[in-house]
Formats: structure tokens, C-alpha cells, sequence
């Protein structure tokens, strides 16, 4: 209880830290700083329209943020989630346009378990190296997601690309499929109680069920986990899948909500954001879902302060890497020292 208390009051530290940082660049930077400042930290509450695109942004943050968790909690690094939410948009909506003939209802339960398998697959890759031949799998799940950025990218630029689109993206899909507007004209979709009860069943799943608990002993005690008759290389190999399949969900999700259709690069940020969501959170499933808000929130910020004040959006950028650097640094210390001695009971 007392580490809980301690871990706590670091990663406030660490935020507040953060953003302390963030007013000194904005003061620094802004000919009315009090204005940018101002813009900046109250500019997402101040009306309907950028309070809903903030709640729309941290969609993708909860689900990245949660598949990110799955990984850490079995002692694994999912660095492919960009590549993975990326690629599962890309397979879900080909066949949503393809298989467009379908009844709205199949169609949607199709693109949902395709896009997720595809995600799951991908990730299960590097699982599954890292189970057979003990490799690495920060850098295989990083090497596979910077090759499927690529692929998608070619087939988005390419042979899915919608011929009439004055940008890189493929055709739209039906509008049915499309989640409803929350709050409208703003972004956000009803697409966030989907990722609010996959949080909830992923905390079940990860506190109430047998996988949960064989993923958390594995990931904290190797050695303990092999006397308990636990097959570590099949929890590594479970544990990314899951992760994976989160990622894959956050992808098409975000497409049926906002786009209707894959667009060149709509993904960026999210895995990586993800991975620090995940880290503050401490690998949390509920708590994942305000760390998900406070990086949104740095996002609608950024964004509303360019708007309301002279922050330029590159400044906005700045701090917005800033304040990943500070909270990541020391989650992902933990997660090393916490790695080091998983190996060492090994």
C-alpha cells in the first residue's frame, strides 16, 4: 500500500514537473503569455466543441494505453503498436468498402474481428520469436511496425487509394457503419463507452481470471512462474496477441468514429503516446483511462492554444515532447529495473 502511495505521489511530481515546464516555454515563446497560458489549460473546457475533441482524442490513448499495460504486465515491450493500429484501419476498412453488400450488422462484426485479428497477429509475431529463439522483442515488434507502416502506406498511396481524394486515403465505406456524433459538430463518437468496457473486461481479465494472474506471476517471477507448471513462452506469446488486438480495435475504432476511411498517417502518435499512457498508469487497467485524458488534454491544449493565442503549433509540439520525456523517464526506469530482475530470478 505504501509503495502504491509513493508510485503515486512520483508520477504527480513528475506531471506537475511537466507542465511547470510547459507555462516557462509558453511565457518564453508568447508576446501575452498570461493569454497563452490561459488558452492553453482552459481552452478544452471552454465549450462544448473542444471539450468533445479532447474526450474523442483520448479514444485511441485508452486502447493504445491499455495494450501497452497488457505487454508491461507480463514483463514484455510492445513497441509496435503504431504499426499495429495503423495496418488493422487499413484491413478493416478494405473490407468494409468490399464487403460492403453485407448486412450492416455482420459487416461491422467482420471488420471489428478482422481488424483486431490483424493487430493480434502482428504482435504475436515478436511474441512468438522472443518464445522460440529468445529474441528481443522490443526490437522485433519495432522492426515489424516500421515494415507494416510501409506496406500500408503503399497500399493507401497505392492500389486502395480513392482515385477522386485530394490526399493520400482510400475510399470512404458506408456511413451506416459509422459510430454516432456525441456532443456534434465536435469529434467525439460513441465509440468511447466501447473502449470504456474494454477497459473494464480488460481489468477483470487482468485481476479475476487465470490468464491474468499466470500473465502478472510471469511477468513478475519467471522462475516462480516455471515452478507453478506456468509455460512462459505461451503467456509471452498470449500477452502480445492480447496487446496486439487492443491496438488493432483502437485503429478501426478511431476510423469509424471520425474518418470513415483510412488516411495516410492518421495513426501517428498513438502507439507511442500509448506506451507513456501505459507508464503512468503504472500498468492499470482503470487508471489508464485518466492518464489517456491527460495526454489528451495536452493534445486539445496544443491544439485550442494555437487557436486563441500566438502559440504556434510547433511550440505546442514542444511541450507536448517535453512532458512525454519527463513522465516516460521515470516509468520506464521502473520498468527496466523491474525487467533486470525478472532475468536475474531467471
Amino acid at each position: 500500500m505504501m509503495n502504491k502511495g509513493l508510485n503515486l505521489i512520483k508520477t504527480l511530481i513528475t506531471i506537475a514537473i511537466s507542465l511547470v515546464i510547459g507555462i516557462i516555454t509558453i511565457a518564453l515563446t508568447s508576446s501575452e503569455p498570461l493569454n497563452a497560458i490561459d488558452a492553453f489549460f482552459r481552452g478544452p473546457f471552454s465549450n462544448s466543441y473542444f471539450f468533445g475533441n479532447m474526450l474523442a482524442s483520448s479514444i485511441p490513448l485508452i486502447l493504445t494505453g491499455l495494450a501497452a499495460s497488457i505487454a508491461f504486465s507480463a514483463s514484455a515491450f510492445n513497441l509496435g503498436l503504431e504499426g499495429q493500429v495503423y495496418f488493422s484501419a487499413l484491413v478493416g476498412t478494405f473490407l468494409a468498402v468490399k464487403l460492403s453488400s453485407l448486412p450492416v450488422f455482420l459487416l461491422i462484426i467482420v471488420v471489428f474481428a478482422a481488424s483486431s485479428l490483424a493487430g493480434g497477429l502482428l504482435a504475436a509475431i515478436s511474441g512468438y520469436l522472443k518464445a522460440k529463439w529468445n529474441v528481443n522483442e522490443l526490437i522485433s515488434s519495432l522492426l515489424v511496425s516500421y515494415t507494416i507502416i510501409y506496406v500500408t502506406d503503399f497500399f493507401v498511396e497505392g492500389p486502395f487509394k480513392d482515385p477522386m481524394a485530394g490526399l493520400s486515403a482510400s475510399p470512404y465505406f458506408s456511413e451506416k457503419l459509422m459510430f454516432s456524433k456525441i456532443l456534434p459538430p465536435s469529434n467525439l463518437h460513441t465509440g468511447i463507452f466501447i473502449a470504456l468496457g474494454i477497459v473494464v473486461f480488460m481489468y477483470f481479465v487482468c485481476k479475476k481470471s487465470n490468464l491474468g494472474f499466470e500473465i502478472c506471476i510471469t511477468g513478475r517471477n519467471k522462475l516462480f512462474s516455471k515452478y507453478a507448471g506456468i509455460s512462459i513462452g505461451k503467456i509471452m506469446i498470449i500477452s502480445m496477441m492480447i496487446s496486439g488486438v487492443l491496438a488493432g480495435l483502437a485503429g478501426m475504432i478511431d476510423v469509424f468514429g471520425i474518418h470513415g476511411r483510412v488516411i495516410r498517417g492518421f495513426s501517428a502518435g498513438y502507439g507511442w503516446n500509448g506506451i507513456a499512457v501505459a507508464l503512468i498508469a503504472r500498468s492499470n487497467p482503470i487508471l489508464v483511462i485518466p492518464a489517456a485524458l491527460f495526454f489528451a488534454f495536452l493534445e486539445s491544449g496544443a491544439n485550442v492554444g494555437s487557436i486563441l493565442s500566438d502559440i504556434t503549433p510547433e511550440v505546442a509540439r514542444i511541450i507536448q515532447s517535453v512532458v512525454f520525456y519527463l513522465v516516460t523517464a521515470e516509468g520506464l526506469l521502473s520498468f527496466i529495473k523491474s525487467r533486470k530482475k525478472v532475468k536475474t530470478d531467471d
